[in-house]
């Protein structure tokens, strides 16, 4: 990976330190849109394959985007002195010209960013009672410098099999399927921003095994591009007059 340029006050940025994209001269964001090699200032648009239209993007956005390159404004290359020492003309501008060539390659997108939301599921250990309401509570943090968007919270259709969704709040923006799980979209989660969302569940029956039943709930982001975890909640069914 290449080194930067920051554009305000010209400090050196080396791509692999741990506190980029901050420049470490005045700490600007240097993976904002209008720094990146896939924006079209003239357009203000991405112009990458996998990103265009999914973000809302401007020269001063940072959005969760993986696929940020170092635009060539950016981007600074050395030459060594020695390396063109005691060469002759033909060989030192072929060497300066293949270097020149590098400075138009565009960077291979980096890798996505690792799994970054914080989560923990909370619920009656006592367990559920048939045709009464058991909450669980899902608690989501986000604990980056950066917004998260197209938060998706996931519930295994066989969980459903057993219980019956009566509410979910607060109320997601959008409720859709994908596979064998539903799937439930909330709006996005800004830097240290909590939110707790409570799934009001009602058991239709009681288990013949065992009378234990498995909530599997999953978190993704990024509108199901980034996956944050999976969680197995194992919950303890029982009839009415077994609790009274």
């Amino acid at each position: 990976m290449p080194q930067v340029r920051c554009p305000r006050c010209e400090a050196i940025n080396d791509t692999r330190a741990p506190g980029y994209p901050f420049c470490v001269g005045c700490q600007d964001n240097l993976a904002r849109c209008g720094y990146c090699q896939w924006f079209d200032d003239s357009a203000v648009v991405c112009t990458h394959p996998l990103v265009a239209g999914v973000f809302e993007v401007s020269e001063e956005a940072t959005p969760p985007c993986g696929y940020h390159a170092p635009s060539q404004t950016l981007r600074v290359r050395r030459w060594g002195v020695r390396v063109l020492v005691g060469l002759g003309l033909a060989a030192a501008v072929f060497a300066l010209g293949y270097g020149l060539m590098g400075l138009f390659e565009k960077a291979p997108p980096p890798p996505p960013p690792p799994a970054n939301l914080e989560w923990a599921i909370e619920a009656d250990i006592r367990g559920a009672v048939v045709g009464k309401t058991y909450t669980v509570t899902v608690l989501i943090r986000n604990p980056t410098k950066i917004v998260v968007t197209g938060v998706q919270l996931e519930i295994a259709q066989k969980s459903l099999d057993v219980f019956f969704l009566q509410e979910v709040r607060p109320e997601p923006l959008a409720r859709s399927r994908a596979g064998e799980w539903r799937v439930y979209t909330y709006p996005e989660l800004h830097p240290l921003e909590q939110r707790r969302i409570a799934l009001e569940l009602v058991p239709r029956i009681v288990p013949q095994d065992d009378g234990g039943v498995h909530l599997m709930v999953r978190l993704r982001s990024g509108d199901g591009q980034y996956h944050h975890g999976q969680a197995d909640l194992p919950i303890k069914v029982a009839e009415a007059e077994d609790r009274e």
